[in-house]
């Protein structure tokens, strides 16, 4: 809604001016959304530059190939895109279990949520208890809301994205985690999507795995099968972009004009996640969903 002069006639219809009126509380709303948005933008960048502290060296290397199904490791992970970067890091901080047992987002909410800011600590509070990654197939859009599906259970979503639909169309599939960010759900870090003729065979693939997850974990939820197993979301895109001769990860790519996330010497021995400055890029607002390969 596009607000009125501070001279003109209120939009309620209450006859008064607007700077008389609903002004205030106008302007008090905007200051509490930019607000949130701002919290929201701190944290998607704070929190994959915590995952990067050398202590969690170890997990990094171990989770790289689960994560890229051997087409990343150690060796080699300063040759991701900063798009890749982006999607291990956000599994790595959500997803991914530590060696003793937790997650690198509960352990920053330990150690740094009491320095937050109470916006910023609210918001992590509420992503402490988002879904794990998962997939979605997109059934609507309008503007800047995607109607989303879960490609499991069923349930629906209404997920603001500010560049809107991109490439995404109706039918297809969308990787992606869905975190709140107060009243309304967005993706934590860009998202990436299937297209149409890509899916066939995902369901099965991850039914077939939830069986035999059932067999080691019985009772266990959907959500919880997906927290431990939904890198098959990734390594089913990795399979489908080999089988329609698509380089399946960017440093195959032959044709690669966007650089790796790191470029090492030979003589340079630090390990990647070592680095500072890796992946240390601020997100777009606009994050515009790419192919998952």
């Amino acid at each position: 809604m596009n607000k009125p002069g501070r001279n003109d006639p209120c939009y309620c219809g209450s006859g008064k001016k607007y700077k008389q009126c609903h002004m205030r509380e106008d302007q008090a709303e905007e200051r509490e959304r930019r607000s949130q948005a701002e919290a929201a933008r701190f944290l998607r960048i704070e929190i994959p530059g915590f995952a990067r502290d050398e202590r969690f060296a170890a997990d990094f290397n171990r989770a790289l190939p689960i994560f890229w199904n051997e087409f990343y490791d150690e060796d080699n992970a300063g040759e991701m895109s900063e798009f890749e970067a982006l999607r291990f890091l956000d599994w790595f901080v959500f997803d991914y279990t530590l060696e003793d047992g937790t997650r690198i987002l509960d352990t920053y909410q330990q150690e740094i949520g009491g320095t937050l800011e109470p916006v910023q600590k609210q918001l992590l509070d509420s992503w402490l208890t988002a879904p794990p990654a998962g997939a979605y197939e997109m059934t609507g859009y309008d503007g800047q809301v995607l109607h989303l599906r879960d490609f499991l259970s069923g349930e629906t979503f209404d997920v603001y994205e500010a560049s809107g639909k991109g490439n995404v169309e109706n039918g297809e599939v969308v990787l992606a985690r869905l975190v709140p960010v107060f009243a309304q759900l967005e993706f934590s870090t860009p998202a990436a999507f299937l297209p149409k003729d890509e899916i066939e065979g995902l369901k099965e693939a991850l039914e077939t795995a939830q069986e035999a997850d059932a067999e080691e974990y019985p009772g266990a939820t959907t959500e919880e099968f997906m927290r431990r197993n939904n890198q098959i979301l990734v390594h089913h895109a990795l399979a489908q972009a080999e089988r329609v001769g698509r380089p399946p990860v960017a440093r195959l790519d032959p044709n690669r004009t966007e650089p790796p996330i790191q470029q090492q010497h030979s003589h340079e021995k630090e390990q990647v996640h070592r680095q500072r400055n890796y992946g240390r890029t601020q997100p777009k607002l606009a994050q515009t969903r790419r192919k998952a390969v």
